[in-house]
């Protein structure tokens, strides 16, 4: 039997297996809600500590969960975090790999129902599929009145869910049925947080319950596009290959999720206190490996602190040698 997984505290680590670590990896995948930023404002030192990344030559990734912001959205915060330009290639989430995943099995023309964004509806659209969804507006309250709407027999070949602010019963009722009428209906998923962090003390219903609840009814698996998904990872190989996965680095603060995706995905991994999970409650983790980081640090910006430590040692050892 394989022993639990210590997580090392980054800032707690000698100078030696500082300068292992950060020598360790080339690439950084990072999560950007709780690890970047929340909601609105940017986390203190996030900027300086990516610009010294990148002085060490680190190459960084922003892998979110959230569909819901637009891409212009993205590099309006990140082009504020970095000294170089943000481009649409150095950014993922659900939205992009859902894309990405129907052209890669030729989808085609064929009629998708749709739970999810404005913005993700929008993507879609634009990048040739033709999409259903709804009803948004209230419906009458009896079954035979709501029989019609839910089972109105579109040909609709794959179901999509993603974070939806307005998703309500009738949509779950109206993808619970093209699931079940048509086995070859593609359940594709997105987002699959159950918990949206917007405050130390506040913690939103995310749309992991809708899809769970619609695999529990439909008895159907999706395939999850968004952190922490198989399919996700398997595509992310395709679209970023990596030579060796040991040399890339997955960043976040929630361990069901990215430090999971991270495992799955055999990264290093390393969890930020800045999204609410501290070292100390890890221990509550330890019956599933796969959420046990192999690194702790209280935020993002300390980052910075262990790439500045690591020069001046290095620096040092070099005036030794001479």
């Amino acid at each position: 039997m394989a022993e639990p997984k210590a997580t090392k505290n980054l800032a707690q680590l000698p100078i030696e297996k500082k300068e292992q670590f950060l020598d360790s990896f080339d690439t950084i995948q990072t999560d950007c809600d709780g690890v970047l930023w929340l909601l609105s404002e940017s986390f203190s030192g996030v900027d300086q500590a990516i610009r010294a990344l990148r002085t060490s030559e680190k190459k960084i990734l922003f892998v979110s969960n959230n569909s819901v912001r637009t891409m212009e959205d993205y590099r309006k915060k990140l082009d504020k975090l970095t000294d170089y330009t943000v481009t649409d290639d150095d950014i993922i989430h659900p939205g992009k790999l859902i894309i990405e995943y129907l052209r890669e099995r030729k989808f085609g023309q064929a009629l998708c129902y749709v739970i999810g964004s404005a913005n993700l509806k929008k993507d879609l659209r634009e990048a040739g599929f033709n999409i259903i969804d709804g009803p948004n507006d209230p419906v009458p309250e009896a079954i035979a009145k709501i029989i019609p709407i839910i089972n109105d027999k579109q040909p609709v070949k794959a179901v999509i869910v993603d974070f939806d602010y307005n998703c309500n019963n009738i949509k779950l009722l109206r993808a619970q049925l093209y699931l079940q009428h048509d086995g070859d209906c593609w359940f594709i998923a997105g987002a699959m947080d159950k918990s949206l962090p917007v405050s130390p003390r506040m913690r939103l219903i995310g749309p992991g319950w809708y899809i769970e609840t619609l695999q529990n009814q439909a008895d159907r698996k999706p395939i999850v596009l968004g952190k922490p998904g198989r399919d996700m990872s398997r595509l992310m190989s395709r679209l970023y290959p990596v030579e060796d996965a040991r040399r890339v680095l997955f960043v976040g603060d929630q361990p069901e999720l990215d430090i999971k995706y991270g495992s799955l995905s055999g990264f290093q991994t390393l969890l930020v206190g800045t999204g609410g999970v501290k070292q100390a409650d890890l221990r509550d983790l330890q019956h599933d490996q796969e959420l046990v980081p192999d690194y702790y640090i209280d935020e993002f910006a300390s980052l910075e602190k262990i790439v500045l430590e690591v020069k001046a040692y290095k620096a040092q050892k070099s005036k030794s040698v001479l």
